[in-house]
């Protein structure tokens, strides 16, 4: 019975960790809220205090030729962000990779995105499995290999970062497959 009792108790408590996916917070620096957990990118976008996705996304403009070579590769990868919705670099950066992956066609099922506190602290255990130590992180993965990160800001544009990842590992594992042949 006790048995019984415990295992209830386990797949109850799994249950209501699990449906928790993300928690609003109050930031004590600004007094909005911020986002901690796993999110997608219309939690975000359903924030009000949040607009700043929306607007910048609308407002950027990827380079076509980058976006079309992207399309060519990005189908064998996902990702994983860490994000604060309160961080400058997040309000950037996330908006212009938003807009990069929705005019490439990209699966946002195959991104999994965490908001994180000023402490860089996820929901649960996330940040540290990923080292995460600023924001915002875009971790390029190949099935569970991670290939490269984006980290707070990029040179260029956030298409050609993207690329510059994806494609020089696309190659090797074409060449790969064709030896194999």
């Amino acid at each position: 019975m006790k048995k019984w009792t415990l295992l209830m108790f386990i797949l109850t408590m799994t249950t209501i960790m699990q449906a928790q996916d993300f928690v609003r917070e109050n930031d004590k620096k600004t007094d909005k809220v911020l986002l901690r957990g796993k999110l997608t990118f219309a939690d975000v976008m359903d924030e009000t205090v949040n607009k700043w996705l929306i607007k910048g996304a609308a407002a950027y403009h990827p380079n076509e030729e980058v976006i079309k070579a992207l399309k060519s590769v990005m189908q064998h990868y996902r990702l994983v962000i860490f994000m604060g919705t309160w961080c400058e670099d997040t309000q950037v950066l996330l908006p212009q990779l938003y807009k990069t992956l929705k005019d490439a066609g990209f699966d946002m099922n195959a991104i999994e995105m965490y908001g994180v506190n000023r402490k860089k602290e996820a929901l649960n255990i996330e940040h540290k499995f990923y080292n995460i130590e600023r924001v915002p992180t875009i971790i390029v993965m190949h099935q569970y290999r991670e290939v490269g990160r984006i980290i707070e800001s990029v040179s260029g544009s956030i298409e050609e970062a993207m690329l510059n990842i994806m494609l020089p590992d696309a190659q090797k594992l074409e060449a790969k497959r064709a030896a194999k042949q």
